[in-house]
């Protein structure tokens, strides 16, 4: 049974569900030891999960998911744990990454009006999602739309196609990057610069959920390696089998750290489990350990 998840997120995500405390009862609920709470270019929720984790026994990693240019055209989130992240570049980073991504999302809806012809309130969708992350209601309100069904660039993302779990990060990730009509291009921090920030800090930094963008691609994964990479993150639930292949015998060529994430958010994720990462993870305890090695 794994008795560890490296990769969730709490309401400070802005995607996130659950409070801290909430999810230390998920995670004593799927009788887990070690849980890592990254939260999106934030820290807020870091101090109260330790506490509450150390009243259920539970070891509480503390770690966030930074957004950065893995190139200037290339997205790339960083998953840092064990630093020192009561800096104060980590206590404002959201808030500086706010604007972009609020001004990002104005963009794209615009996009989305002018490619597809689709009608669309910016201010009512931003004020339903009341402080949360627009875009998934965004996606949720177009690919429920009886009026977008016959869009071919929608179709894989409807209710029941083969993309629609969880639709609105799938066609993210699928249709809203370089070369796509959709693409906004956000000034995120660089990559490079935020690994260095997270080893002066203390800590390790791991790439996150590489999936497709990474795949086969030895020449990305050797720029990872080249700034300064700890680890991938191996096991994931975006990955396919044939993703988790090949990121662990690359992770073993180059002697890097393996680490597995859920990605846990909750109902915008909601086929998504807590401890869970697609498939079962023969040698996890070989993966915790080593990770907790580096850790010290």
């Amino acid at each position: 049974m794994t008795k560890f998840d490296l990769h969730m997120h709490s309401c400070y995500s802005k995607d996130g569900e659950f409070t801290p405390k909430e999810l230390i009862q998920i995670a004593k609920e799927k009788q887990l030891q070690y849980v890592a709470l990254s939260d999106h270019d934030c820290m807020r929720g870091i101090d109260d999960m330790i506490e509450e984790g150390a009243k259920q026994h539970i070891q509480v990693i503390p770690a966030i998911e930074f957004s950065t240019l893995f190139t200037p055209d290339i997205e790339c989130h960083l998953l840092g744990y064990g630093f020192d992240y009561h800096q104060e570049y980590f206590i404002h980073l959201q808030d500086k990454l706010q604007k972009l991504s609020d001004d990002a999302f104005t963009i794209r809806v615009q996009k989305f009006k002018e490619i597809y012809g689709i009608e669309i309130d910016e201010k009512q969708i931003i004020e339903e999602a009341n402080g949360n992350n627009p875009w998934f209601l965004l996606c949720t309100k177009i690919f429920q739309d009886p009026a977008n069904a016959n869009i071919k660039d929608f179709q894989d993302y409807l209710p029941g196609g083969k993309r629609s779990d969880p639709a609105p990060v799938n066609f993210f990730w699928d249709q809203c990057q370089k070369g796509s009509p959709l693409y906004v291009h956000v000034a995120y921090p660089s990559f490079e610069e935020t690994v260095q920030l997270i080893h002066d800090a203390g800590g390790i930094a791991i790439l996150a959920h590489p999936f497709q963008t990474f795949y086969q691609r030895e020449d990305l994964l050797q720029m990872a390696i080249n700034y300064g990479i700890d680890g991938i993150e191996v096991y994931s639930n975006y990955h396919e089998p044939k993703h988790n292949r090949f990121y662990e015998e690359f992770a073993k060529k180059h002697n890097l750290l393996m680490t597995c994430g859920s990605d846990f958010h909750g109902k915008l994720k909601p086929s998504i489990q807590m401890g869970d990462f697609g498939e079962e993870v023969i040698h996890s305890d070989m993966i915790l350990n080593r990770f907790l090695d580096a850790l010290k």
